[in-house]
């Protein structure tokens, strides 16, 4: 080709035809090399100087159909490239017909389907004429066609089918560019190009050719401006259409297929956001009008469809379209559960994608949490776990949606609580480590574990064996945590952070555990014995006693029989060693996944059953790995280390839940260097652990005699506290009799000195050497006693406070009034500490004849006037005179000493005007013994007595441990509990009550109904409503058995028995009324009653004939009180009302009688006090002082 500035003309003619016709080409071969020539020239000519006359001929040749429809494809595919040039030469005008353009693009539409076969010799011509008609923009030729349509929807079927990933990235941008022009220069798209557009982004079209997804991206996003209306007109036709479908279709027939088709349509729509929103702008109000409609499903799918628009767009969308986002924002109450549940599903996942949006849904998402429907709570519960807690979300996140997903762990569904308690979990393992840096994450997140623990108070084993999978999990995260020490710092971290009762909590799990524990190796024990019927009876009864722990039952104990029959030895040990103290984590770990492979070989049906018992038993969260770390923070004065009371804590539980793990570290423990040299609190400290380890294990104390030296040190010149923990220890080290003994005579000198500054270190050591080493104590009892009795008791209490002082703890307390305290102490100590043998009448009456004074005469010796009030030693005296004979009554020697009237001077102190003291001895000293069966079960009708207490957590606290524990000991399989058989023993209590005015019988049943009331709301119901019933009628065949009453004076034997008649009826009318209100039927009750001889004598069958007819309770007052309204039965009287004091809280009242002790509501208790309402599983922790 020239550079002439002139018109250059096509050179070459070729010769294509064989005969003039043009029907037959030239032999293949030649027809080749002609069409190649041709191919190159026209390929070098130029539009701007190419003379198109040179090219008339050969325009008229390429279109001859023995050349465009040639068998052999190469020869189309040059004649098309030809054409494709001469197009480019002509261009804009072409040479040929509408019928000539439409018949050659089909061609090219033919040759463009080859380009997918890339190994194609003629690939590069295909390619070329792509190239050709992308540049050249020759496809604007088809839009002018009159009828383009098909020509059109066959170049977007055929360019979408043959791209490919694996094509050059050139190519697709070609077929981009040659689809725009086809959508850019019609004056409409076709429907057909719409549909195969939108198609490439359905699901299985992107996973199978992502490329003609990126394709159709692109064309959209580059013609938006064109495609809204078509795709606006599409949507709404797929979606007017399938809504009319379903309005049209029969109430009684699913129409699945319109269904389907709008979810295909909404998927769409999603689809589009992400890649090419600019499409929507017409769509997203017609969202919009969906959220309204009727139909359940459609406003299902327009929530979530809009609920993921946002997410993507997020913060710019709710702007530009903030009716829409109002609109949505509204479906949260909405009328359907479904549509509520995926409105919460998109909105927690905004606080991922969009935080700054979904700050405005904080108060949304915590209503949801507490929505009414199960199905809605649970979905919140779950997408608040799948959350990724960035920092952006930790700040988005707010308090009161972590409060409320809180509460839903205690959910009434197990389905919401389960989703609840992991979710929460999940959200603090991905912030647990942000806590240590900084405050405001502590003050946000710090609470959660709290949150998880306090759940042990519903006992439920549901929610038990939850918690227990999440701990070492979600919580502890152990298996993130390769140091040992590190993990002791986790453990702390957790357990520091959370409340007095989450910490009771987390200590009721541990003992959960421990039991479980006991109970599965005694399993395992059987299941290795010889097949015997002994043998198969009890791995029956233990797995029975297992299964009760875990939330399927049935399945659990089905399991266990299956695990005994497998008589697996390899299984059995890797249990074994899962639970064995002395196994560190990584053995546990390694044990347990040994023994779960091989069962999975033998039983894999077991492994899911049995999963809840592997976690539970394992022991990776207390470990004997972590003691000496623990040790090293405990040892850590309070001042330097951050977890130092936190560790404290966790050993002195260890101590006496696992004490077998202290073992190890016995010689850290008992480090002389933490005994000296030290604030004395920190010694303090110290001197409780060891005694907790020594009382949890026998011989624990090792032989040293430094260690000897120094708490003989301790016990001549420490502190209270110390004195009494060091002279413990002491007493419980190997050959240390004599040295004990020789101390208590050092402290027996010291008793009556009254130059020393101070001497009740000197009265603690001795409480201590009177009970754990009495034979050295003895030589000088009655020494001691007389002195104690005269001198510190009787002597001590002569001056009065005008008024009730306000309770300060012990601590608190002067030298004289500690000393008076531990002189009751010591007295009790001796009876406890003696020798049955060596017991006598003497001891046996200075001892309880003390206690008893002090118990009735609050705290003092001798009665009191009755306008006085007490000193705060005469509190705490009268607290452990009390909580003494709880203690006596824990021997059954001793037991027998305690008579009727005790239990009901006993009572008067469940009713102590002071709070401290009621709630301490109820909660920490009466109760705990009732549940771990220390004490009789005459006992038990004292808890009912806090029937007129004002403070509910006390209330609550009886009325769990009654309903939890108590309910459950019967004496027999079968027979009537102990709690049950109590009913009479109350009524035998309330008959004796100083508040029983027989005067004013009405305000006396009516101050008396509460306690019978409380009672029966614990223990009533259906199965022994009957025996109640039958119990309080029996009292009419006996009559109060006489005995000394110190008590209630005045009173005669037959009242009494009247009052037991009066209150027998009134038992037997609110037992009646339960039934009627609960719909319970009332039947005779078959089996035989035995009323208790302590308290009761037979009447005669004389005495039984004369007995009078009409009813003993009132006739009026039954009346009365069926018009009165409930709240109205037992009257705003309180037994005991009076005046009382606290720290924090004063209610006034006047006093019934002169002698009436007083009922207050008492403050709240104070940090460090355990007065605190505690789950029952926890009353163990709260034996109170007997290790003081």
């Amino acid at each position: 080709m020239t550079n002439d500035s002139g018109p250059h003309g096509l050179s070459f003619q070729p010769k294509l035809f064989a005969n003039a016709s043009q029907k037959k080409a030239v032999a293949i071969s030649e027809l080749y090399k002609q069409l190649k020539k041709l191919s190159k020239e026209l390929n070098g000519l130029e539009q701007e100087t190419v003379d198109t006359q040179s090219l008339d001929a050969v325009t008229r040749q390429l279109l001859a159909p023995s050349l465009l429809r040639h068998k052999e494809s190469g020869v189309v595919s040059y004649v098309s490239c030809c054409i494709a040039d001469i197009l480019r030469l002509y261009a804009p005008e072409a040479p040929y017909s509408d019928d000539e353009i439409k018949d050659i693009f089909n061609v090219f539409i033919d040759q463009l389907q080859l380009l997918s076969d890339t190994d194609n010799q003629f690939f590069a011509l295909r390619e070329y004429l792509l190239t050709s008609l992308a540049t050249v923009r020759t496809p604007a030729l088809v839009a002018m066609q009159p009828d383009a349509e098909d020509t059109i929807s066959r170049f977007f079927t055929t360019l979408f089918g043959v791209v490919s990933p694996g094509q050059p990235h050139s190519i697709q941008m070609q077929i981009l560019d040659v689809l725009q022009q086809l959508v850019e220069e019609p004056k409409t798209v076709p429907q057909d190009v719409v549909d195969v557009i939108l198609l490439q982004f359905t699901k299985r079209r992107q996973q199978e050719n992502p490329a003609a997804h990126q394709i159709a991206s692109d064309l959209a996003n580059n013609a938006a401006d064109i495609l809204q209306k078509y795709i606006y007109q599409y949507f709404n036709d797929v979606i007017v259409s399938a809504a009319q479908q379903r309005a049209g279709s029969m109430e009684d027939q699913e129409d699945t297929g319109s269904l389907d088709d709008l979810r295909s349509a909404h998927y769409l729509i999603l689809e589009l956001n992400k890649a090419a929103p600019g499409t929507l702008l017409n769509v997203i109000p017609q969202l919009e009008e969906e959220l309204s409609v009727e139909d359940v499903d459609i406003r299902v799918l327009s929530t979530n469809v809009l609920g993921e628009m946002f997410g993507e767009k997020g913060f710019t969308l709710a702007k530009r379209y903030e009716t829409t986002w109002k609109a949505w924002v509204g479906r949260r109450a909405d009328a359907s559960p479904l549509v509520r549940t995926q409105w919460v599903e998109r909105a927690v996942a905004l606080y991922q994608h969009q935080p700054q949006l979904a700050r405005e849904l904080n108060a949304y998402v915590a209503e949801k949490l507490c929505d009414v429907d199960e199905r809605v709570r649970m979905a919140a519960c779950h997408s608040l776990g799948l959350l990724e807690m960035g920092t952006a979300v930790q700040n988005v996140l707010g308090d009161d949606v972590v409060a409320a997903l809180g509460e839903r762990c205690k959910d009434r569904r197990a389905g919401v609580r389960a989703e609840a308690i992991v979710s929460l979990a999940t959200v603090y393992s991905q912030v647990v480590e942000q806590l240590e840096q900084s405050n405001a994450a502590r003050l946000k997140w710090g609470g959660i574990p709290s949150t998880i623990f306090v759940l042990r108070y519903v006992n439920d084993p549901d929610i038990d064996s939850k918690v227990e999978s999440i701990l070492t999990g979600a919580i502890l995260n152990f298996a993130k945590i390769k140091d040992d020490r590190a993990k002791c710092r986790r453990l702390l971290l957790v357990f520091d952070s959370l409340t007095a009762k989450a910490q009771n909590g987390f200590f009721s799990y541990m003992r959960r555990q421990r039991d479980i524990i006991r109970l599965t190796s005694l399993f395992l024990t059987q299941c290795m014995q010889e097949d015997s019927a002994s043998v198969e009876q009890q791995q029956r009864e233990l797995a029975a006693k297992i299964s009760t722990c875990f939330p399927d039952r049935a399945k659990m104990e089905a399991a266990l029989a299956q695990l005994a029959a497998l008589q697996d030895a390899e299984v059995y040990r890797g249990l074994q060693q899962t639970m064995d103290a002395n196994s560190d984590i990584k053995t546990v770990r390694k044990c347990q996944k040994g023994a779960l492979k091989r069962l999975s070989s033998l039983a894999p049906n077991l492994l899911d059953t049995t999963a809840p018992l592997w976690k539970c038993v394992g022991l990776t969260t207390i470990n004997r790995v972590l003691i000496p770390y623990l040790i090293e923070h405990a040892s850590t004065g309070s001042q330097v280390g951050q977890f130092h009371r936190a560790a404290d804590k966790l050993l002195v539980f260890i101590a006496d839940v696992f004490p077998e793990m202290l073992e190890l570290s016995k010689d850290s423990l008992f480090d002389i260097d933490e005994l000296s040299s030290r604030e004395p609190s920190a010694i303090e400290e110290r001197l409780g652990l060891m005694v907790r380890f020594a009382k949890a294990a026998s011989n624990s104390v090792p032989k040293s005699t430094a260690l000897e030296n120094r708490l003989a040190a301790l016990v001549r010149s420490g502190t209270v506290i110390q004195a009494k923990r060091a002279a413990f220890l002491l007493t419980q080290m190997p050959g240390a009799a004599s040295l004990c003994a020789a101390l208590t005579g050092d402290v027996v000198d010291t008793l009556d000195n009254t130059h020393l500054a101070q001497r009740a270190p000197a009265f603690a050591a001795l409480s201590r050497f009177a009970l754990h080493a009495p034979s050295g104590f003895a030589t000088y009892a009655d020494r001691v006693s007389q002195f104690l009795v005269q001198t510190i008791l009787v002597n001590g209490d002569m001056d009065y406070a005008d008024g009730d002082a306000d309770w300060i703890s012990r601590s608190s307390l002067d030298d004289t009034g500690l000393m008076q305290v531990y002189s009751v102490k010591i007295l009790a100590h001796w009876l406890i500490g003696m020798d049955r043998k060596s017991l006598s009448r003497d001891l046996v009456q200075l001892v309880m004849g003390t206690l008893r004074q002090l118990v009735r005469n609050g705290g003092t010796m001798q009665p009191r006037s009755p306008m006085a009030g007490r000193s705060a030693a005469a509190q705490h005296i009268e607290l452990v005179a009390a909580s003494s004979l709880i203690k006596i009554a824990k021997h059954a020697h001793l037991d027998r000493l305690i008579n009727a009237t005790d239990i009901q001077s006993l009572g008067l102190i469940v009713q102590d005007a002071c709070y401290e003291v009621r709630s301490s001895f109820l909660l920490n000293k009466l109760v705990p013994a009732l549940a771990a069966r220390q004490i009789h079960a005459r006992f038990i009708p004292l808890v009912f007595l806090v029937a007129h207490e004002v403070e509910p957590d006390v209330r609550e606290h009886v009325r769990h441990a009654v309903e939890q524990r108590l309910a459950q000991f019967r004496p027999t399989p079968g027979s009537p509990s102990l709690v049950e058989s109590s009913l009479v023993r109350l009524i035998h209590l309330l008959a004796h009550h100083p508040d029983w005015d027989d005067s004013s019988l009405d305000s006396t049943l009516s101050l008396f109904a509460p306690y019978l009331e409380f009672y029966i709301t614990c223990v009533c119901k259906s199965q022994n409503v009957s025996l109640l019933f039958c119990l309080a009628g029996e009292l009419k065949t006996v009559r109060n058995r006489a005995q000394a009453d110190g008590i209630t004076r005045g009173v005669t034997n037959e009242q009494f028995t009247t009052r037991i008649y009066v209150l027998g009826e009134l038992a037997q009318y609110l037992v009646r009324e339960k039934s009627l209100a609960a719909n319970w039927p009332l039947n005779v009750y078959p089996g035989q009653l035995a009323l208790p001889d302590d308290l009761f004598e037979p009447l005669s069958d004389a005495e039984k004939a004369a007995m009078p007819r009409k009813p003993f309770l009132d006739p009026a007052f039954v009346a009365a009180r069926s018009k009165s309204s409930a709240s109205a039965a037992g009257g705003n009287k309180r037994s005991r009302t009076a005046t009382a004091k606290s720290k924090t809280k004063q209610v006034a009242q006047t006093p019934k009688k002169p002698r009436s002790r007083k009922s207050l509501k008492g403050k709240e208790p104070a940090a460090g006090d355990s007065s605190d309402a505690m789950d029952v599983e926890d009353i163990e922790m709260s034996d109170g002082d007997s290790s003081e």
